[in-house]
């Protein structure tokens, strides 16, 4: 039995290990994937009482679904009267997309209620925007709200798809990729199925795989049907490994759907068309193979350059 188990972990790690050398870059395409600019504006109630209420609009700048979001972060109500002269105080910020967070800024000058927004990326604070919105709060309208106007923000990833209305993406708040942690919560699209409600991670893994590898593809990818054929058979031939296809960039539907029916058929493919779970992930090549253990904690990824011996060690341990 023991040898039996041996034999077939062999043929696993094997099969496995064609994919190393499979991963190449994106290049432009992910670049103009990532040129992601964004309408931001900040929006404040009036209650009868003066106290006000702060939130923010977002506006997909580059998009042409005209899509727009609201958010209120916590902490973000002021009792104007009573706020200290010319101190900025600040709302909690708000996860907005990998490492991107906003927040909204406020302080009292005299009679004016003066407004802007915060942004980091990556842990690095950019302090107020370039644009500073004052309203005469004393004769401001009650009980509506109150827009400023807009300004740009260039950003270096796109926004989480659950700020708009869309198909489905990263789940919100979901933390960053990191070994030895679960893999961060998504719900995405089934190819080909249209009509259905996106399906999360969580229900996608199936319960008694030990191993489960998501491999991030795109049709334009080169090599991308002999990853989808060897990712194929391992999936048929090793109960005990699961792997979920993400189609990712595409530009051609039909083309993803002929490519996953000829060289990935049997796997479940979801759909994440505008990269956010790829993004999230920290994809930069296709196809790249992310592996979690039974418990769905990450342990490793397959990339070109990845050592080989790393990889197999780390398939090893998840199995």
């Amino acid at each position: 039995m023991r040898l039996m188990q041996a034999t077939r972990l062999a043929g696993l790690l094997a099969l496995v290990a064609v994919l190393g050398g499979l991963a190449v870059g994106m290049g432009t395409r992910a670049a103009e994937a990532n040129d992601v600019s964004v309408r931001a504006n900040v929006v404040v109630w009036k209650s009868k009482e003066g106290v006000a209420r702060f939130c923010f609009d977002l506006r997909d700048a580059v998009s042409d679904r005209n899509r727009e979001a609201r958010q209120c972060p916590l902490r973000a109500r002021l009792t104007v009267a009573n706020a200290p002269e010319s101190r900025w105080l600040r709302s909690d910020a708000v996860q907005i997309g990998p490492e991107t967070a906003i927040w909204v800024r406020a302080r009292r000058v005299g009679d004016q209620l003066e407004m802007g927004l915060g942004l980091s990326i990556e842990g690095e604070a950019r302090g107020i925007r370039s644009r500073l919105w004052t309203l005469n709060w004393s004769t401001a309208a009650t009980e509506r709200w109150l827009r400023t106007s807009a300004i740009t923000i260039q950003l270096p990833a796109s926004l989480h798809a659950e700020l708009w209305p869309s198909d489905g993406g990263m789940t919100a708040g979901a933390p960053r990729l990191e070994v030895g942690k679960p893999a961060p919560e998504f719900s995405l699209p089934v190819l080909g199925d249209d009509a259905g409600d996106p399906l999360p991670l969580s229900e996608a893994r199936a319960s008694g795989a030990g191993v489960t590898l998501i491999v991030f593809w795109a049709s334009w990818a080169p090599y991308v049907d002999e990853a989808l054929l060897a990712l194929s058979a391992l999936d048929q031939s090793y109960d005990q490994v699961q792997v979920i296809g993400i189609n990712v960039y595409e530009v051609d539907e039909s083309a993803a759907a002929a490519v996953a029916q000829s060289y990935g058929a049997g796997l479940l493919h979801l759909v994440d068309a505008e990269g956010s779970v790829a993004e999230h992930y920290r994809v930069d090549g296709l196809p790249e193979l992310y592996l979690f253990d039974g418990n769905g904690v990450y342990r490793a990824v397959v990339r070109g350059a990845a050592p080989l011996n790393e990889i197999l060690g780390a398939i090893e341990d998840a199995g």
